[in-house]
């Protein structure tokens, strides 16, 4: 019998090795946008309920598109709350959607090595000081009411979102802290 793999099989093979990577990006991707769909909304609700017990609804998206049109050197015409609310809703779910399928990828690369948790949370923690520095800098009087206490709620609620939305996608995570106590 012969041991050897012959052409035609290395090539099914390497055809299969593809298809399995294709396969397994696109279960990043996938579960990368569903993370960052919820999260993004996760967001949303808190900025609602936050508006909402201040008495204007969608306050705070509207100032946050109205900062990011004076960013990109426009200004939202008078009485034009749709533009700046519109812009905004956009780049916060692109924002979060790539935030959620970094976060896939990273979950793929824990799930095979536990020890990269710890990019994971390097990596979280180095995104909320930079983000929530980014608005505490920002001029105060473009974004108005929205401190930088609660865009980092914010962005801590979506956290947690995704965070458990992983977690119940992938019970591993779960006895991976576990594991990484048990190796100290």
């Amino acid at each position: 019998m012969n041991a050897s793999v012959s052409n035609s099989e290395e090539e099914v093979l390497s055809l299969n090795g593809v298809k399995d990577v294709a396969r397994a990006n696109g279960a990043i991707i996938s579960e990368g946008v569903l993370a960052g769909v919820i999260a993004a909304t996760a967001v949303a609700a808190v900025f609602l309920v936050v508006d909402l017990m201040a008495g204007e609804a969608f306050r705070t998206p509207r100032q946050l598109g109205a900062m990011l049109l004076s960013v990109f050197g426009a200004a939202p015409a008078s009485g034009d709350v749709a533009t700046p609310l519109a812009l905004y809703t956009l780049l916060h779910f692109i924002a979060f959607i790539g935030a959620g399928v970094m976060a896939a990828a990273i979950v793929q690369v824990t799930m095979k090595q536990p020890a990269a948790i710890l990019l994971f949370v390097i990596l979280f923690f180095a995104f909320e000081v930079a983000f929530t520095g980014f608005v505490a800098f920002l001029d105060v009087t473009s974004v108005g009411h929205v401190t930088p206490v609660q865009v980092a709620l914010g962005n801590v609620v979506a956290s947690v979102a995704m965070a458990l939305f992983f977690r119940a996608r992938h019970p591993k995570l779960r006895s991976i802290g576990r594991t990484l106590s048990a190796e100290e």
